[in-house]
């Protein structure tokens, strides 16, 4: 009965409480509300301060790697291969691979006439940045001094080759104004925008601020390890597309001993086509060895190339700054 009562008089003191609390509040109402009220706008424009001044990746989507971006009027793509920053000390290295889809070769490309714009955000007051050609179809872009927390790098490639098919020579003064329209358009007709957040690079904490020839001679040997990952690839595919003729000549042997038993259409059929998968499979092992022969002539381009860069007679152009 007594633990009935104790309960009953810590509930009547908790009520007697919350009365006197709301007669003050409404004895002090209007100064509590300007406090509430204060406290909300403090609130607010707190975090409309920290929205504003902390750094934070950009809200539109980064640049996927290795994705061909078209850009300027004659067929050209940039593709983003690597990102890799360096929070210490504020270097960025963008490298890109550009591709000329209006010839065979898509290794000779002029790389001086691609050049590159760039803006930054929240990157810092002291960053500078130049485009680094590596080589007849590469160049990395490089930033130095750039924030540790910048939001993001919007970097753009414009191609500066002339294309004659948008070089209007008109006949009249109404086929010029009609004419202007057509160049205006054409000019717009491919970006080349790049967005690179801080969120979807590489970090490093041993990235420099590499000169011309240590990323030539990089990228040099990049293409050497590639091209020696295609001939093991191919190396492989052929020891499998023998293995498979194996097979197929097993199966021929096997349909021939029924054959020599009974006259059935359907097994010479199997024959044929066994035969017929033989051949395709040779094709097939004779373009791999193409594909090897290819490869390994491009070694020796590259590893020329990687000892002109070590000597200093490349004849790639100078780098340039943004």
């Amino acid at each position: 009965m007594s633990a009935i009562i104790t309960i009953t008089d810590k509930f009547r003191n908790v009520f007697q409480r919350f009365s006197r609390f709301g007669t003050w509040f409404l004895e002090h109402q209007r100064r509590n509300l300007i406090g509430i009220f204060s406290i909300f706008v403090m609130i607010a424009f707190g975090a409309t301060v920290l929205v504003s001044i902390t750094p934070r990746p950009s809200n539109l989507p980064s640049t996927d790697l290795n994705t061909p971006v078209s850009f300027g009027t004659l067929n050209k793509t940039a593709s983003l291969t690597k990102s890799v920053f360096n929070k210490n000390n504020g270097v960025l290295e963008l490298h890109y691979t550009i591709s000329d889809g209006s010839v065979s070769d898509q290794d000779l490309v002029d790389i001086s006439k691609i050049k590159f714009t760039a803006m930054t955000d929240h990157g810092g007051n002291q960053v500078t940045g130049r485009v680094v050609p590596t080589s007849n179809n590469t160049l990395v872009v490089q930033f130095k001094n750039l924030s540790h927390n910048f939001n993001a790098v919007t970097l753009t490639a414009h191609d500066k080759s002339i294309n004659t098919a948008t070089v209007e020579a008109p006949s009249s003064v109404s086929a010029e104004s009609s004419s202007a329209k057509i160049t205006n358009a054409n000019s717009n007709t491919a970006s080349g925008k790049f967005i690179i957040n801080r969120d979807k690079v590489s970090k490093s904490n041993f990235l420099t601020f590499a000169t011309q020839k240590e990323l030539g001679v990089s990228e040099s040997d990049a293409k050497i390890s590639a091209q020696q990952k295609l001939i093991a690839k191919n190396t492989n595919a052929i020891v499998e597309y023998q293995k498979a003729i194996d097979q197929q000549q097993a199966s021929i042997k096997k349909y021939q001993k029924r054959l020599a038993q009974s006259d059935d259409s359907d097994t010479q059929t199997s024959i044929d086509n066994a035969r017929d998968a033989i051949t395709q499979i040779r094709t097939q092992i004779s373009d791999a060895q193409k594909n090897i022969q290819r490869a390994k002539t491009n070694i020796s381009q590259y590893q020329k190339t990687k000892k002109q860069v070590q000597e200093g007679k490349t004849l790639l152009p100078k780098p340039t700054d943004l």
